[in-house]
């Protein structure tokens, strides 16, 4: 009964993670098991696809659509992460993320395959290309938030610098207009 549905719906993931660069070029089998293993989420407009303070156990295989995530707990200036269609994003081998620091909301409708992390052993044994793959976008990601928090702290440092800057202005004009109102 649902076995030709069933089947054609794993087909069409499959086509949709040959989408994403990870995955493109991966045996039709692993696929498969991959899907097996994954669920398909989809998330509307605004809804919350990931939220702040959880556990960090999944990742996410963005198929379609946007969602963009900040902090919505504690600082609100922190930086807002975009993932978008075709990108793999959540917790990745070898990270040691423990709870997401972000809430994600959808910006456009989303659909993912979300990845328990508790089957990353078993996909290192079944895919160690895919596993060697994903452990380089752990790393960019990394480099890119050690750049993003680097000029960060200039920017808060010129940030600063200019007040200092404008206090000493304020100082000296108001030095200069006293020695300028003082008579004989």
């Amino acid at each position: 009964m649902s076995g030709a549905p069933e089947q054609a719906r794993i087909e069409a993931l499959i086509a949709d993670l040959r989408k994403v660069p990870a995955f493109v070029d991966q045996p039709q089998a692993d696929l498969e098991w991959f899907v097996a293993q994954s669920e398909e989420r989809r998330v509307g407009v605004g809804e919350i696809s990931v939220r702040e303070d959880t556990p960090a156990d999944t990742m996410f295989v963005m198929l379609e659509g946007e969602l963009r995530a900040r902090r919505e707990n504690g600082p609100q200036d922190g930086p807002v992460f975009t993932a978008r269609a075709g990108e793999v994003t959540g917790v990745l081998p070898f990270s040691r993320m423990k709870t997401f620091g972000v809430t994600g909301r959808a910006v456009v409708p989303i659909r993912v395959l979300a990845f328990p992390a508790g089957k990353f052993p078993e996909l290192f044994q079944r895919m160690p290309e895919l596993s060697q793959r994903l452990v380089g976008l752990l790393t960019d990601r990394v480099r890119n938030v050690t750049r993003e928090e680097q000029q960060r702290e200039k920017l808060a440092a010129l940030g600063k610098l200019s007040a200092g800057l404008a206090s000493v202005s304020r100082l000296y004009t108001s030095r200069q207009s006293c020695l300028n109102v003082s008579g004989p």
